[in-house]
């Protein structure tokens, strides 16, 4: 009797794609279909001469070196080369150079130096072997100077609108700058006119200062006679001032007060027995003294200062 086979109690699961079913028929299988994505068409190259190019900082000495390059193709036979060959030869020319001139900039500064010397073009040719008889070949050239020399197209001059109006008229001709840019002629015509002189120039003036000696000696004196005048006054108005402190002070104690106006007057009743009162400016002269206290000596005093005691000297 054959055995009996278990039967799977396990759910199946959804995640069997229908790829894994071998037993199912094609039909039922899904069908996946890959679309491609749609590539654009070739674009056509476009190598019109009519695009103008942007100049950039760099675009002379460039057109120079590109010249250079021609006519040393032109001399050696060839008709004309394609922008990429002109490109790749300037390339050339540039790597030279730069690591030509990099062996003469590593001797300079070796040595120290700011300014490269003909021992530095030395040392760079040693290092591309080349001799130095191999210059003299270059110093007359094979090309004729007809198309060495550069002829340069002058411009028509152009007059740029001025955005600031004229102010010739307001200034004058003593504060206009157009006669200062009229006597440079290295100054284009183009260029705006010059601000008025005063924004650029210090207006002369004469000297106020006297050299007359005579009248030097006259100012000082005078200086000297005000300044005595003025330190009089001052010392015045001190000595004033000092009284009224004084008068003050004795304002303050009764019997000091009483003292002083006895004093003030007595001073009056002499002065007022005086026939003749002198009179200067307007102004009556006070010829008070100031206030002697008889009883300052038994005033209290500070400790004297100590002394040091004299050195004696032995055998005397």
């Amino acid at each position: 009797m054959a055995p009996i086979s278990p039967i799977s109690r396990k759910r199946s699961t959804t995640s069997q794609s229908d790829d894994d079913r071998p037993d199912e028929p094609t039909s039922k299988r899904r069908r996946v279909e890959c679309d491609l994505p749609h590539t654009p068409p070739p674009e056509e190259e476009n190598f019109s001469t009519n695009t103008q190019e942007n100049l950039m900082f760099d675009d002379d000495p460039h057109k120079l070196m590109k010249r250079s390059v021609a006519l040393a193709l032109e001399h050696v036979g060839f008709s004309g080369a394609t922008p990429e060959a002109m490109e790749a030869f300037c390339a050339e020319v540039d790597a030279y150079s730069s690591r030509f001139l990099s062996k003469v900039t590593s001797s300079m500064l070796n040595a120290r130096r700011s300014q490269p010397t003909p021992l530095d073009f030395t040392y760079a040719l040693a290092e591309f072997q080349l001799p130095i008889s191999s210059i003299e070949a270059h110093l007359k050239p094979p090309i004729p100077v007809s198309k060495l020399l550069i002829v340069l197209e002058s411009q028509p001059e152009v007059e740029l609108p001025t955005a600031t109006a004229s102010t010739d008229n307001l200034l004058g001709a003593d504060l206009s700058g157009a006669s200062d840019k009229n006597t440079k002629p290295y100054i284009p015509r183009r260029f705006p006119p010059f601000p008025s002189k005063h924004t650029y120039k210090w207006t002369e003036k004469e000297s106020s200062r006297e050299t007359n000696p005579r009248r030097i000696r006259e100012e000082a004196a005078k200086a000297a006679r005000q300044g005595e005048e003025a330190l009089r006054r001052l010392t015045k108005v001190a000595k004033a001032g000092k009284e009224k402190d004084v008068k003050n002070a004795a304002s303050k104690d009764p019997k000091s007060k009483e003292r002083h106006e006895m004093w003030e007057k007595a001073m009056e009743t002499l002065s007022s027995n005086k026939p003749d009162i002198t009179i200067k400016g307007g102004v009556e002269e006070n010829d008070r003294g100031l206030i002697v206290n008889a009883a300052r000596t038994y005033n209290r005093k500070g400790a004297p200062a100590k002394k040091k005691p004299l050195p004696i000297l032995e055998g005397l």
